[in-house]
């Protein structure tokens, strides 16, 4: 069974609260990428597509968090974002 696609808002946030940029306008992608190829590689495609000139990574409080553990956590919060609205 595959599940829906969180709302553009619920992932732009949820990336918002993990990353050091932004994924505004990019948030499919960056979803896409996230559950296709994983965190490092949506950090990769933001840094050479979206923020050429910013330092594209996790936040303090997550930066210690495994990839594994980082990517549950984006999905997580998007997912249940996505059920409040």
């Amino acid at each position: 069974m595959k599940a829906n696609r969180p709302s553009p808002e619920s992932i732009r946030k949820a990336f918002g609260e993990h990353l050091t940029v932004d994924v505004n306008g990019y948030e499919q992608t960056a979803w896409d990428i996230l559950n296709w190829l994983g965190i490092d590689e949506v950090c990769q495609f933001l840094q050479d597509q979206v923020h050429k000139s910013e330092n594209v990574g996790v936040h303090s409080d997550y930066e210690r968090m495994i990839a594994l553990e980082l990517e549950a956590s984006i999905k997580q919060m998007a997912l249940q974002t996505g059920e409040k609205s």
